[in-house]
């Protein structure tokens, strides 16, 4: 592609205002015009002719009237007849042919028919009329075009030579870029931002190397034009309306961090940070700024790849933490009742018994057993009495709060803990969950509960101790007939102890 410089623009528009200048001249009349000094040559030779026919016409001499016709045609190469003519257009002398190249209908002269009227003592006694050769177009004796033609040629050509070197001389002078140090311009193509310096109406004074590597063009290309036709785009992300620069040029302040894109066909967008700081004079008028374009193209890639990673980590690391979630619940469940298991009851117990005990709140055990239960598995099978094991677990969940926790202590025993829960508060929850148990039946079997109940307030010192104060409870309710709550007294314990002895 064929680039036009400014200094051929500008000669290319001196050049057609030249020959515009040329063609108005000569049609106005300004120039030297061949066929207009033919035609008044001729309007001359007519004019002469006319008076010596008048003078021959008033001496009576026809002889000498058709002389000065005949010699007319002779002595001049482009006059081709003459003739006079009578005022009632009876030709009274001519010359051979005249009547072939006079036409008939001819009332005004023209370029190559001249009528000459002819006034003798002051009357009109007939007219002179001569004939002449078209009027020849003046040609170029070696390139065989006219004058004028050869003129505007010249003209156009010489003119645009003289003033192309002329103005690429001036443009080269008046070069903005030529008004920056080497020094400065070295320093600023060692810079890997890329940098434009633009004037206040938004023109590019200057672009370092880098930016120009990063457009693919060259700095002649750019001088001149306006920085927001390079094909640059706002980030829609942002909440920016304009430009940086032209912010920065209308406002006068200085402009950081803004998303620019760059679109480059058939590749991927470049994204550029952009700072613009105004130049200002010593009235604080914006007079350009200098804008820096940092490509931060790969950096974004690089951050969309760490986002991604992180996303992917973050889903991994949830699906970790829910796996956890599932390994630590069925660490801490019976597997058939869904109830804590033992150990996790111990930490649980192990972990609030002291802040109970030391803040003087209430806190309650109750212990729970199946009734006969190697008896309904005898009878029944042991997966009816999985079924009873599952029911009673269900029964006694239902029957307690939420904030209470149940756990499978052995087979068919379980244990509550009741926090804030008084002595009389965990016996009425006690009850409820033997006579939910009485009511429930699996399949053909039909079982009771036994329930020993304690609190924290009877004296246990040790979350044993309060485990084994419910289940003396619930010995004692095994021993005096079952299907039974019990609260926990001193008295259980010796005779607990008597019994074993």
């Amino acid at each position: 592609m064929i680039r036009i410089t400014p200094a051929i623009r500008l000669s290319l528009g001196l050049i057609i205002l030249v020959v515009s200048i040329l063609i108005l001249a000569q049609a106005i009349g300004l120039t030297p015009n061949n066929e207009r000094q033919q035609v008044n040559q001729r309007s001359q030779l007519a004019e002469t002719l006319a008076s010596q026919v008048s003078l021959a016409i008033i001496r009576g001499d026809s002889s000498l009237t058709k002389s000065i016709l005949d010699n007319a045609v002779e002595r001049n190469s482009d006059v081709t007849s003459t003739a006079v003519r009578r005022t009632d257009g009876v030709i009274v002398a001519q010359t051979d042919e005249h009547t072939k190249y006079w036409p008939e209908d001819s009332t005004k002269s023209t370029p190559t028919h001249i009528s000459i009227p002819l006034i003798i003592n002051s009357s009109k006694r007939g007219t002179f009329e001569i004939t002449y050769k078209p009027i020849t177009v003046e040609q170029h004796p070696f390139l065989h075009l006219p004058t004028f033609a050869v003129l505007i040629i010249f003209v156009s050509l010489s003119g645009f030579i003289g003033f192309w070197l002329y103005i690429r001389r001036v443009l080269q002078h008046l070069d903005p870029s030529a008004v920056v140090p080497a020094r400065v311009r070295n320093a600023l193509n060692i810079l890997a931002e890329g940098v434009l310096i633009l004037d206040r109406r938004e023109q590019i004074v200057l672009a370092n190397q880098s930016l120009l590597d990063h457009l693919q063009r060259d700095e002649q290309s750019l001088l001149g034009k306006k920085a927001s036709s390079l094909g640059w785009t706002l980030d829609r992300n942002q909440d920016i309306q304009d430009y940086p620069w032209l912010t920065a040029l209308n406002t006068g302040v200085k402009q950081v961090g803004v998303r620019v894109l760059f679109e480059k066909p058939d590749e991927k967008n470049k994204v550029f940070h952009v700072n613009a700081v105004p130049i200002l004079d010593a009235k604080s008028s914006s007079q350009g700024t200098i804008v820096v374009f940092e490509d931060v193209t790969e950096l974004e890639e690089k951050s969309q790849i760490l986002e991604k990673m992180i996303k992917e980590l973050s889903d991994s690391r949830a699906s970790i933490e829910l796996k956890n979630k599932e390994l630590s619940f069925l660490a801490t469940r019976d597997p058939l009742t869904n109830c804590f298991n033992r150990r996790a009851f111990y930490e649980h117990l192990n972990e609030k018994f002291d802040g109970a005990r030391s803040s003087d709140m209430e806190y309650s055990c109750i212990m729970a057993d199946i009734d006969f239960f190697k008896k309904v598995n005898d009878t029944y099978g042991h997966s009816v009495g999985d079924e009873v094991i599952k029911m009673a677990a269900a029964s006694i969940t239902k029957m307690v709060r939420d904030v209470d926790i149940v756990a499978r202590f052995g087979g068919e025993e379980f244990c509550v803990i009741l926090p804030t829960a008084s002595l009389d508060q965990a016996y009425m929850i006690a009850e409820r969950c033997r006579e939910e148990i009485g009511s429930r039946i699996c399949g053909e079997a039909k079982v009771t509960a036994s329930f020993g109940v304690t609190s924290i307030r009877l004296g246990a010192q040790t979350p044993t101790e309060l485990v084994q104060q419910a289940d003396e409870a619930l010995y004692y309710s095994k021993q005096n007939g079952r299907n039974r709550a019990t609260c926990w007294k001193p008295t259980m314990q010796m005779t607990d102890k008597a019994a074993a002895h």
